[in-house]
């Protein structure tokens, strides 16, 4: 895709360990002169929400959007376990930093964004911490999986992923024991130290039962706000429940204002 060519997109398959994983890939057309920022866009538990006209609009205004499906979900192969969209996260943010892939989208390595919703959030969380040169990340009304369990209350968490309309994978309880084996490190609050220094927007729904901030985000932004980092770190709340409907174009500019404030922050 050269530089000057028309916006359009194309059919996304990149294999994570060993699985092929399928979704959309969108470019902008040329009038973007510099090198193109890369956002990915991570899918929450598999059901029936989406963002495309966030990944459509931050196309828009100059970004290459990849919005993949993890293994076991909308036709991707594999099965669906929340470590392994853990592990997907990691090998497509690799994957749009190649230079095969800089070259072909006309992106920058250096200007990549991880965004995720409710689950996608707690992919792009865990994946961030073992990925310290992302420009950023984007949680949106972001899904604890561990919190639940933490409390005691598991059978909360149970209720939740029997919900899943659209994935493969060995059972509800199959997913349940992989969230319990990686209590400890997917706790949300346990990415402080990884985390501290990160470019990071966080938007969470006033009326949000499913992940509501208080439970889920706000343990771990206590610990920012007190630390003081020097990097670009906001919590916004919306007068919306956990889909974030009815503020979508605020969300929008939200999310676009905090690509703006840090693209090109601390470059040389």
């Amino acid at each position: 895709v050269e530089g000057n060519a028309q916006a359009d997109y194309d059919s996304l398959d990149v294999v994570s360990h060993g699985c092929h994983l399928y979704g959309e890939i969108l470019w902008p057309d040329g009038g973007y002169a510099q090198l193109r920022p890369c956002v990915i866009l991570f899918h929450g538990f598999p059901g029936c929400a989406r963002n495309d006209d966030l990944a459509h609009a931050l196309c828009r205004i100059g970004c290459v959007v990849l919005t993949p499906h993890h293994r076991g979900a909308w036709g991707s192969e594999g099965e669906y376990l929340v470590s392994n969209c853990v592990e997907d996260a990691v090998v497509l943010a690799n994957h749009v930093r190649s230079a095969d892939f800089c070259q072909r989208y006309h992106t920058s390595p250096d200007h990549v964004y991880l965004i995720g919703h409710s689950m996608g959030g707690n992919t792009v969380l865990n994946a961030a911490k073992q990925l310290p040169e992302l420009r950023g990340i984007v949680l949106l009304t972001p899904f604890d999986p561990t919190r639940h369990l933490c409390d005691g209350k598991k059978e909360i968490l149970l209720h939740l992923l029997e919900q899943s309309k659209l994935l493969h994978s060995k059972g509800v309880n199959a997913i349940f024991q992989d969230i319990v084996a990686h209590q400890e490190s997917f706790c949300f609050a346990a990415a402080f130290d990884a985390l501290k220094n990160q470019n990071l927007l966080c938007i969470t729904g006033k009326a949000d039962l499913c992940a509501p901030a208080k439970l889920m985000f706000l343990p771990l932004w206590e610990q920012m706000q007190a630390y003081q980092s020097k990097a670009v770190q906001r919590c916004l709340e919306f007068s919306a429940g956990h889909g974030l409907l009815g503020c979508r174009t605020a969300l929008i500019r939200a999310v676009a204002q905090f690509l703006a404030d840090t693209l090109y922050e601390n470059d040389s």
